[in-house]
């Protein structure tokens, strides 16, 4: 009977234990990243799916439509602040030649974004005109308020002469006292009288009788799965305030539009007033006002049904959108009392299901309408089809405004303007997601592991059958979690319930684990006393011992690499192998110590070094050229010591060449590593950069080569080295061109021809940008003849410079570049 009851008791423990545990790992959170994961992965098994699918007739199709604040518009634009007549040029050609019902622009138009020392008051005062003329004219046009880290102050007391908009906290208790979040029911002490008031637009943009905002704040720190992560999926749909703000918020652009002072203000009878000195009218305000602030997509969906806030019917557990004449058009289902999950329906570019144009486009097509002849009008009146009955979202998406995030449909950030648009499509779709209650995940979760815990540990005549089933409840939970999801918009737990009877099912393993996780760290443990040398002699002349840490410093950037090199164990034996990369890298390593560098680490046959860090090198760009010139010749020199020791070495050694690349640019540097083992080392896109310097190399035929930063900073200190310019190319991960040069050579040791064939590259590289092919070509067959011998090159393998841009002349004259076309050349390889 011992063992049965054996079996019993570890059949207690595992199906009791564990899912226990699991429970608790979900319960306080710490699953919260992987829940989130798995919801990325029930979108994702879903796929994307229209905003209209004719389940409900009475609904029309919902069209969104994004206008882009994009690199073009930027450009067109100019510095920021930008001029508020675009966002009413935008608004204005939308809705009248566009026929939008309803258009968002999710930018803070707030006072403090026209204070730049740049921007003239009185242009800045037109502009705010003619946006708040266009808010007057459009009431179909909404504009975003968002709850920010600086809170505006409460009282009239606060506006002093100055006019400042903002207040600054200059002390820890300032602050504190200044921080405004957004006022969350879930958090506890919601009250209206107490809630901080948004950031957002001012008189004349709005005013007490026109213009609408709304807000699009994210919810970062709300999740039932236990936490939120950089997705934006949880969005408050509202904020109530109630005391002077709005009429100080109001207050404060009207002395800055009318050019008053605050004594020109009256406060009577819980009433402020204010006499337009141009108008002779006087403004009333009231001193308390009560305000509900709505998601930015509820406004947009208000007026988009022709609706006002009025037809908003709140509840604990719901928003009701009511029509005029009583129907109940909307519904909004509330977690936490305030809060919705986004329901993602496709990919930001998906350009069927979000259609997409920039602003600029949008603002040309406006004149041409306006102004332009008759087949211009008739294109763009065309182009304007795109927003007939759309709800139009205008929102910045080019990365250098920062505001983009990630999406279960697009890894990589995209705009968060598109937040809106999923929203908006679930308000009119009704596709709410919806979360089984916790009692249901408990349930779940430990049936599951009941099951696939209990067929798991059987051991009985049919134990490979038991085994294969419980793999099979295994996959069907999984496998129905996705499609209950799919059909119904329904998140059924996932993470806790498989891991929890994964758990149990195969502790054997996870025990294997835990044993190898303990092996790593044994190994890790026997190397921890090795540290770079650069770091012995500090710790050595400072007394301290080395600690993690890191600062930015200008500085080279150094890798080479020996071309084909593993190719080289197919020759030689490994200890002639060793033998050869010993003197190589001890030549090498000579040069780059005696010119100042410091060496980072081998990896293999390549070498990665700096200039600058950890001492400070002023001149650290030449030198680094001057070692990459020394260290080209001396491997010359090698070779032709390999070659007079006969056969000893392969032909293949006595080929042997390196490319070499150089960055010059601000890294991070410094020790880093574990809390056990760190090396003094350098990060960033410097680095990065350089490393694509040596590899690219191989593309224009050179060894060495580097970028315009390091020739500039080179050039500065001294004429030693010659360069050759090569061309402007975009490297893999970026967007911006980077020019790079080829290391020719020592000036000293350089010969008339080998100048001349810089010269005449040079020369027909201008021919080339221009799109003269022919006479490119024609320059560049000239400065072959010149191109320096190479020793070691692959006969038909590798070419020169010159011989690749003759190719490239007539590729390019085959398959000609648009007009605009800058040269730049994108480099799809690391």
């Amino acid at each position: 009977m011992a063992a049965p009851r054996q079996f019993s008791v570890r059949l207690i423990l595992l199906l009791a234990l564990v899912p226990v545990g699991w429970w608790a790992l979900d319960y306080f959170g710490v699953l919260s990243q992987f829940n989130n994961v798995a919801t990325n992965l029930l979108f994702l098994f879903r796929g994307e799916i229209p905003a209209y699918d004719g389940t409900k007739p009475d609904h029309p199709p919902l069209k969104v439509v994004y206008v882009d604040v994009d690199a073009l518009t930027m450009d067109t634009l100019g510095e920021r602040p930008w001029p508020r007549e675009f966002y009413a040029n935008v608004i204005h050609s939308v809705l009248k030649y566009g026929h939008a019902k309803a258009i968002g622009l999710d930018f803070i138009l707030s006072p403090a974004g026209m204070k730049s020392k740049l921007v003239d008051p009185d242009k800045a005062r037109a502009q705010n005109h003619k946006m708040g003329d266009a808010m007057r004219s459009y009431p179909q046009a909404v504009i975003a308020a968002v709850y920010s880290n600086i809170q505006r102050k409460k009282t009239l007391d606060d506006l002093d002469d100055t006019k400042t908009k903002v207040a600054t906290a200059q002390t820890d208790s300032d602050l504190a006292a200044n921080q405004a979040t957004f006022p969350y029911i879930y958090n506890g002490g919601y009250d209206p009288k107490n809630n901080p008031y948004p950031e957002g637009p001012s008189y004349p943009i709005i005013s007490q009788d026109y213009g609408s905002v709304g807000l699009i704040d994210v919810a970062t720190k709300f999740s039932l799965t236990g936490g939120a992560d950089s997705v934006p999926r949880w969005i408050p749909m509202f904020a109530d305030t109630e005391g002077p703000d709005a009429s100080i918020n109001l207050l404060w652009g009207m002395l800055d539009d009318m050019n008053l002072k605050k004594d020109d203000i009256l406060h009577l009878n819980n009433t402020f007033l204010v006499a337009d000195p141009k108008s002779l009218d006087t403004i009333t305000l009231p001193e308390i006002q009560k305000k509900t602030f709505y998601n930015l997509s509820i406004e947009l969906a208000l007026r988009y049904l022709g609706l006002t806030d009025k037809n908003i019917h709140r509840s604990d557990d719901a928003l009701h959108i009511v029509g005029d004449d009583g129907k109940e058009l909307i519904t909004i289902p509330l977690t936490e009392k305030q809060l919705v999950e986004v329901n993602w329906f496709s990919k930001w570019d998906n350009p069927v299901l979000n259609p997409h144009i920039s602003g600029t486009s949008v603002v040309t097509n406006m004149g041409y309408i306006e102004t332009g002849n008759p087949d211009d009008k008739a294109a763009a009146e065309n182009a304007f089809k795109m927003f007939d009955n759309a709800i139009v979202l205008v929102g910045p998406v080019d990365p250098i405004l920062h505001d983009l995030g990630p999406t279960p449909f697009d890894g990589d950030e995209v705009p968060l303007v598109g937040v809106y648009g999923n929203l908006l499509k679930t308000f009119f779709t009704g596709k709410f997601i919806l979360h089984s209650p916790r009692w249901v995940n408990t349930v779940l979760q430990f049936v599951l592991t009941l099951i696939v815990g209990s067929l798991a540990i059987y051991a009985g005549k049919h134990a490979g059958l038991a085994k294969s089933l419980a793999v099979l409840f295994l996959v069907g939970y999984i496998f129905g979690v996705l499609e209950i999801f799919s059909h119904f918009n329904l998140v059924l737990p996932l993470v806790a319930p498989v891991g929890s009877a994964f758990s149990a099912a195969f502790v054997g393993a996870i025990v294997r684990l835990v044993d190898e996780e303990k092996q790593k760290r044994r190994i890790k443990g026997m190397f921890a006393t090795y540290l770079s040398p650069v770091m012995v002699n500090r710790m050595v002349e400072s007394g301290k011992e080395p600690q993690l840490g890191g600062h930015n410093v200008v500085l080279t950037i150094f890798f080479s690499d020996v071309q084909g090199f593993s190719s080289f164990s197919e020759v030689l034996t490994p200890a002639k192998l060793t033998d050869l990369m010993n003197e190589y890298l001890t030549a090498m390593t000579d040069l780059l110590q005696a010119e100042g560098g410091s060496l980072d680490k081998y990896i293999g046959d390549a070498i990665v070094a700096m200039y600058g860090a950890p001492l400070d090198l002023k001149d650290h760009a030449i030198r680094a050229c001057v070692t990459v010139c020394r260290m080209q010749k001396r491997l010359g020199e090698l070779r032709q010591k390999w070659i007079s020791e006969g056969e000893k070495w392969p032909d293949k050694v006595h080929r042997m060449r390196m490319r070499i690349g150089l960055n010059t640019g601000e890294a991070i540097v410094g020790n880093m590593g574990s809390t056990t083992r760190f090396n003094f080392t350098m990060m960033g896109d410097p680095v990065n950069l350089a490393a694509r310097c040596e590899s690219g190399a191989k593309h224009f035929g050179v060894y060495s080569m580097c970028t315009e930063d390091t020739k500039k900073a080179a050039e500065e200190l001294s004429q030693e080295v010659v360069f050759r310019r090569l061309n402007k190319i975009i490297v893999k991960g970026k967007t911006t061109p980077v020019e790079v040069y080829e290391i020719v050579g020592l000036r000293a040791e350089a010969t008339p021809d080998s100048l001349r064939c810089v010269e005449l590259f040079e020369k027909a590289l201008e021919l080339y940008f221009v799109q003269k092919w022919d006479e490119a070509k024609a320059v560049f067959a000239e400065a072959e003849k010149l191109e320096p011998l190479q020793p070691g090159r692959d006969p038909g393998v590798a070419h020169n410079p010159s011989e690749l841009m003759q190719e490239a002349c007539d590729d390019k004259k085959a398959n000609p570049p648009p007009a605009d076309w800058n040269g730049v050349e994108e480099m799809h390889e690391k």
